[in-house]
């Protein structure tokens, strides 16, 4: 029996030693992350005798399997840990904190809260000989601990992470343009179009493409590396097809099966915490109920929830993820608001004021705020449903939108800026200032190959000529931009059909 758990213990401790560091994109050199002090304990199951940085300290009650569950007392732990503890005589009711993190339980309750958003506990919290109980891997999960176990002398070790230093990039003085792709794949532009473009954590942009020639699988997702991408050839990672067929309940209960052809893709997001990439569509079919689907497409695809409210403009909406099973979405056209929470179905929770809204949305501190382009604006949306606006953009218009790491990035006709929660303004990029390296970036070797060169006769002599590069980028119109690990822009150059990247770093 307590083998069983223990196994529970090394897999979360495998899992909290991967630290996913985001880059700090600030002016100067070398910094280090603010961090709080490490604290360490080590405990057996049944033993008293517990080591909290190096000393030998005695548990009240010692650390005791229940229902396979391996529970800890919970005051004991936590404050050696440098987790805050408060007790609610009436309610029964304990609050758990520590800067960026509040988690609220209940005594003999298996619901619980992690800043606001319900959670629920493998085995309650209980009193045990006057010592309130709590099980070892939910505290550790949610308060950023490590857990490790020593099979030989059966020890369980608890820690919090430690952040290390992390290198702060300085900003260009004079931002480059590479050009990172040849003209994008279609056997004519006019009919070709990107749809949407986003960056992951580890330097790939994906691109949803479509291109009206192609008759079986006219929609795609396209997918470039940074580090070792060949803009030559740049492929499909997959295209819409037999993959995608689906079937869902209608709101009559009937089975429908909608096949790719008739899956339209609307908008790609990534969500860091999982490393998966995920999709947003329209179902719709003759005589079937239309549906919007969300899809993982990375690393395979299947659906992961769907509603039934139609005509959604899905390219409107925003889907924010809280952890790696559940994330917020929105339905402009409808004005509402949607909670997954796998294995749950998609409910309901509340309603956006604006129907003709844009939306693009970050998570800062477990909070989801986003950027209405079209009304110029910045939202909170509460983990109720309501929403909340908290700040103005004061640009005249927004023709872009692109969100990372808690900032919304956004362009007018003549700079990109990145703009905080708080509406406050920061240029991140002068268009007119800008460097063109001229030639295709080669990732591999940090070079860039020149444009062919050809000769013509005139007049009967030999006349060499050079193809020009693509002419100057323009984001007046609506351009389509992510914002990468490493601070840089990418977007879609649409005037010449090309995939390039702002080096702000």
């Amino acid at each position: 029996m307590p083998l069983n758990n223990f196994g529970k213990l090394i897999v979360l401790g495998a899992s909290c030693f991967i630290l996913s560091i985001q880059p700090a994109f600030a002016a100067g050199s070398i910094a280090s992350a603010a961090a709080a002090d490490h604290h360490e304990m080590k405990l057996k199951l049944n033993e008293q005798v517990v080591t909290v940085n190096g000393q030998n300290q005695t548990l009240p009650v010692p650390p005791t399997l229940m229902n396979n569950v391996t529970m800890v007392p919970l005051r004991f732990v936590a404050e050696s840990l440098g987790i805050a503890v408060n007790w609610e005589e009436l309610t029964r009711t304990i609050t758990l904190s520590t800067a960026k993190t509040t988690i609220t339980l209940t005594i003999d309750s298996k619901d619980a809260r992690i800043n606001g958003v319900s959670a629920t506990l493998e085995q309650p919290a209980t009193i045990l000989n006057n010592t309130t109980m709590v099980p070892l891997r939910f505290i550790s999960e949610n308060m950023d601990q490590t857990v490790s176990f020593d099979n030989a002398t059966l020890a369980i070790t608890i820690a919090s992470k430690t952040i290390p230093s992390v290198a702060v990039q300085t900003k260009r003085d004079k931002p480059t343009v590479d050009n990172l792709t040849f003209e994008l794949p279609s056997s004519d532009t006019n009919d070709f179009k990107i749809k949407d473009i986003i960056s992951d954590s580890n330097s790939n942009v994906y691109m949803i493409d479509y291109n009206a020639k192609s008759w079986s699988n006219p929609y795609g997702i396209l997918s470039y590396d940074q580090i070792t991408g060949d803009g030559k050839y740049i492929k499909h990672m997959t295209f819409i097809d037999s993959k995608f067929d689906i079937q869902y309940k209608d709101s009559k209960g009937t089975m429908q099966r909608i096949p790719s052809m008739n899956i339209t893709p609307k908008k790609l997001f990534y969500n860091s915490s999982n490393n998966k990439l995920y999709l947003m569509a329209h179902a719709a079919q003759t005589y079937v109920e239309e549906a919007t689907v969300i899809y993982e497409v990375l690393p395979e695809v299947k659906m992961v929830t769907y509603n039934l409210d139609s005509s959604m403009n899905e390219e409107n909406n925003f889907l924010l993820f809280m952890d790696q099973g559940h994330f917020y979405y929105s339905n402009t056209f409808k004005g509402r608001v949607y909670d997954f929470q796998a294995p749950n179905e998609t409910k309901v929770i509340g309603s956006i004021p604006d129907k003709h809204a844009s939306y693009v949305s970050t998570n800062l501190d477990g909070s989801i705020y986003v950027l209405d382009k079209e009304n110029r604006n910045i939202s909170k949306i509460n983990l109720d449903g309501t929403v909340s606006e908290v700040a103005k953009v004061h640009l005249d218009l927004i023709t872009g939108a692109s969100s990372r790491d808690g900032y919304f990035y956004v362009s007018d006709a003549k700079k990109i800026y990145r703009v905080d929660v708080s509406g406050k303004l920061e240029d991140y990029v002068r268009i007119e200032g800008l460097t063109y390296n001229v030639g295709l970036f080669d990732p591999k070797t940090q070079t860039y190959e020149q444009p062919a060169v050809y000769n013509k006769i005139e007049d009967g002599e030999s006349v060499v000529y050079q193809v020009k590069g693509p002419s100057s980028l323009n984001v007046g119109g609506f351009p389509l931009f992510t914002i990468d690990n490493n601070g840089n822009i990418v977007i879609y150059d649409s005037l010449n059909h090309i995939l390039r990247r702002i080096n702000v770093y």
